[in-house]
């Protein structure tokens, strides 16, 4: 037996011995072959790298002035223990951010309010996501879901009351209340994969709201104060929308670019203005000027060590071609001379006779769908404008003005939904950049265009002679003269002023006199000369009246010169549904659009003729066939046959009947206002009809006329300039076009302009006449009809200085501003600011014309 008993003992401590063989050779393979793996495994959990970020570059003027910069703030940011996830965790640190909150509004501050589900007026609830694509709001609202672990079946109103419960917040708070909380939670919620990184509640607190939290840090666990930058426009309104401002990304598709840029989603944007389209260089948040610190982590995620650091790289300073003292003069000129023209309708309507306005009836048939409660108030008068200060030799805009301006102050930090719906309700529309987002009909500054084109395409010549014979006659031998028929065009001297004057006028004469049968005249030759009504248009496009300029901000407009693609093109739909579910034109003007609804009326009427009541879709299907009918052949008036099958095949009234009451004479007068006839080809040549640009694009048209025929692109970047003050880019001049054209052409263009100025400048009642600069500016007015309301006409003046060498173009531009005498104060202003900067640098007098330098 003790024999059996020593085997088993043996046996035991063979197996024991090969236990702690193995447990060693395994603890030898732990502790010696993979112990630096997992000890750097364990390290890796411990280490992050934080993204650093640079600060924004300057925006300056051409003398280093800044129009905006960063600056150092305090910010208020939350950081939580991630490991504390309990629901009296929550409950905690809910208590805390309570108190926080109560503090930094204590001190003067506000909390941010972002979370997306908002109460409506009647007390439901639903999502907002500051943006109103469909596709785009029900992704986000998925995404938004998923992220805030609740169900996106939920309705708004259950997952509001479910995150109250979740993040308890007690039940007696309001609201208003639960709202600045669950913004804090969503922010934390939404950013907990980088539960390192604080959540900022607050921004650009006050050193008051820094004391009240820093003096209670011991009891606001997870609360600290931090530092950043925010967005400063030392100028305020000034510049404003040159300068432009910040504002958050919000559509899917823009997010997702800037993000693969190294962007977070929560980093501000250029919105408009060199903010927005030099966001390159200005921002220090893409991926190549970032920096990196990386740092150990406790288990809380508190950060307790620094392991490396990399500076970031801060943006790039933009420095723009405009002088600020030049600046802030054209803008006081420019919101002088609005105000000026505007408290002159009024007093020229009040000082009218009853039979000019409130009892003509023409004027109100025009007033009838106006909102007011009277003829004043239905009219549009004046109450913006437009100014450029063009470098005629470069391009580069020394001055831009748009009034009404803002403040670009309202937007750091983020706008309030009042103050927003405060600038969109503003009927003179600030935050509209007149200057390159307004089109507007020119009237006779459009003039030089027609001389131009009339000498350079052999339609007149320097000798050529045209007297104004009154009404223009509009008889054309390839069409039938009553399809011509309506206002007969005449000279605005006729038949009350001194027509009879406007006799033997060379080119120069009639622009001194800004004849209007004179161009009326050199139109028609040009047509006929050249075998096409698209002449002047393309004349127009030779001065860049109708492309982009060039210039670097957001919201250009181009704008057009009449002809028959301008006033109606076959090729595109007459509308189109815009992103806000509203239908607007799809053509280069509204005529078509307006055209179809006519129809569709006098469609409906003959509907009730017949005792028959027609659909809206009906009516709109039939005025559309009957207006592609016609754009068939623009030149063909005998559609008849054509418009009395329409009518047939989608309303059932029969040929006979149309052709008996003359439905199809009727219709064929409606559609036959968008077919080009002599009568649009002549008042092209003035400037009107469907003829619109805009005041940056006519700066360079003037510049050109000044300089000799070199258009070119119009700049506001002068440069890129790096923290180190070395120039990293430099934009140079760039020619757009150069017209060809012999030099007497210009001179003669020239001339008429000298001329207009020196005519008026004689008169007693003249802003020039005794002006020390009257003898060394060329200029033009030029009244844009938009109604038949005298007071509603758009008023221009274009001029450039000095006479002899020019070096700068001015361009006034006043909608519904009168006339273009009206827009003369501002740039009798802004010139003699420029020329009496010139007589300072030379310590001299600028000469009169023909005389010598004392």
């Amino acid at each position: 037996m003790f024999k059996k008993l020593k085997n088993r003992f043996f046996v035991i401590m063979a197996i024991t011995l090969v236990a702690f063989i193995a447990l060693g050779a395994g603890l030898g393979n732990l502790t010696l072959t993979q112990g630096g793996e997992l000890s750097t495994q364990s390290e890796s959990k411990k280490i992050r790298s934080l993204t650093l970020k640079g600060s924004r570059g300057q925006i300056t003027d051409i003398t280093g002035i800044p129009l905006a910069y960063d600056q150092s703030s305090y910010d208020i940011q939350f950081l939580r223990d991630p490991t504390r996830n309990s629901t009296t965790d929550k409950a905690y640190y809910t208590s805390v951010l309570s108190e926080a909150i109560a503090l930094i509004e204590q001190g003067g501050g506000t909390t941010i309010d972002t979370f997306n589900i908002v109460r409506n007026e009647d007390g439901t609830f639903g999502y907002d996501f500051g943006i109103t694509n469909e596709q785009d709001i029900e992704k986000r609202r998925v995404n938004w879901c998923k992220n805030m672990f609740v169900s996106d079946e939920a309705s708004p109103d259950a997952i509001y009351r479910d995150l109250r419960i979740r993040y308890r917040i007690p039940e007696e708070y309001t609201y208003e209340q639960a709202r600045k909380l669950l913004s804090i939670w969503q922010e934390v919620q939404l950013s907990s994969y980088r539960s390192y990184v604080p959540v900022t509640i607050s921004e650009d607190v006050n050193m008051d709201t820094v004391a009240l939290i820093e003096g209670k840090s011991d009891q606001l666990d997870g609360i600290q104060v931090g530092e950043s930058s925010i967005r400063i426009y030392p100028k305020d309104e000034v510049a404003a929308h040159i300068v432009g401002y910040l504002g958050k990304m919000t559509d899917e598709e823009t997010i997702k670019d800037y993000e693969d840029k190294g962007y977070s989603q929560n980093d501000l944007i250029g919105a408009a203005g060199i903010e927005s389209t030099m966001e390159q260089y200005l921002t220090g948040n893409s991926r190549e000027k970032q920096g990196t610190r990386v740092v150990e982590v406790n288990s809380r995620g508190k950060v307790i060590n620094e392991r490396s650091y990399t500076a970031p790289t801060d943006g790039y300073n933009v420095r723009l071609t405009l002088d600020l003292q030049l600046q802030q003069v054209v803008e006081q000129a420019l919101e002088d001379n609005v105000n000026l023209v505007h408290d002159e309708q009024v007093q020229q309507y009040n000082e009218a006779k009853p039979e000019d306005y409130d009892d003509n009836e023409d004027v109100q048939n025009t007033l009838k769908s106006r909102e007011g409660n009277s003829t004043l108030e239905k009219m549009n008068l004046a109450k913006s404008g437009a100014a450029v200060v063009l470098d005629v030799n470069t391009g580069r805009v020394l001055s831009m003005a748009s009034y009404p301006s803002y403040d670009a102050n309202l937007f750091t930090g983020g706008i309030s939904t009042e103050e927003m719906q405060a600038l969109n309700d503003d009927p003179a529309k600030p935050l509209f950049n007149n200057a390159i987002s307004s089109k507007g009909i020119p009237g006779s500054i459009f003039k030089m265009v027609t001389g131009m084109a009339g000498l350079a395409e052999g339609a007149i010549n320097l000798d050529t002679r045209i007297t104004d014979e009154g009404a223009y006659p509009l008889t054309d031998d390839e069409r039938k003269e009553e399809q011509i028929t309506g206002h007969i065009p005449a000279c605005w001297a006729y038949p009350d002023g001194p027509w009879h004057n406007h006799a033997d006028q060379s080119v120069a004469d009639g622009l001194k006199n800004s004849c209007n049968f004179f161009f009326y005249r050199t139109a028609d030759l040009l047509a006929q000369t050249t075998g096409s009504t698209d002449t002047l248009s393309q004349w127009g496009e030779k001065f860049g009246l109708t492309s982009s300029t060039g210039i670097e901000l957001t919201g250009e407009v181009v704008g057009q010169v009449g002809n028959q693609s301008v006033l109606y093109d076959p090729t595109k739909p007459i509308s189109t549904i815009n992103s806000e579910g509203v239908e607007v034109t799809a053509q280069k003007t509204s005529l078509p659009l307006l055209i179809r609804n006519t129809l569709m009326n006098y469609l409906r009427g003959c509907g009730e003729k017949l005792s028959v009541e027609y659909t809206d879709e009906q009516l709109k299907k039939t005025a559309e066939r009957l207006i592609e009918e016609a754009g068939k052949d623009l030149t063909n008036y005998e559609i008849g046959e054509q418009i009395r099958d329409i009518l047939y095949e989608e309303l059932q009234i029969s040929q006979t009947y149309s052709k008996t009451v003359g439905f199809d004479n009727d219709i064929n007068g409606y559609l036959s206002e968008l077919r080009w006839n002599k009568r649009q080809t002549i008042i092209t040549g003035i400037g009107s009809g469907t003829t619109a640009v805009t005041p940056v694009a006519v700066a360079r048209y003037i510049a050109a006329v000044a300089n000799g025929g070199s258009v070119y692109e119009t700049h506001i970047v002068d440069s890129i300039v790096d923290n180190d003050g070395n120039v990293i880019e430099q934009r140079e001049p760039v020619v757009f076009n150069r017209i060809d054209a012999s030099d007497s052409y210009f001179n003669a263009i020239q001339e008429g302009m000298t001329q207009m100025v020196s005519e008026q400048a004689n008169s007693t009642t003249s802003i020039f006449n005794g002006w020390k600069y009257e003898n060394q500016i060329a200029g033009k007015t030029g009244t844009g009809t938009v109604s038949n309301i005298d007071l509603e006409n758009n008023a221009w003046f274009v001029a450039y200085a000095p006479r002899e060498d020019p070096e700068i173009a001015v361009v006034i531009y006043i909608p519904n501003g009168i006339g273009g005498s009206h827009a003369e104060p501002a740039a009798k202003e802004i010139i003699e600011y420029y020329l009496d900067g010139k007589t300072e640098e030379t310590g001299t007098v600028l000469p009169s014309e023909n005389t010598l330098v004392p």
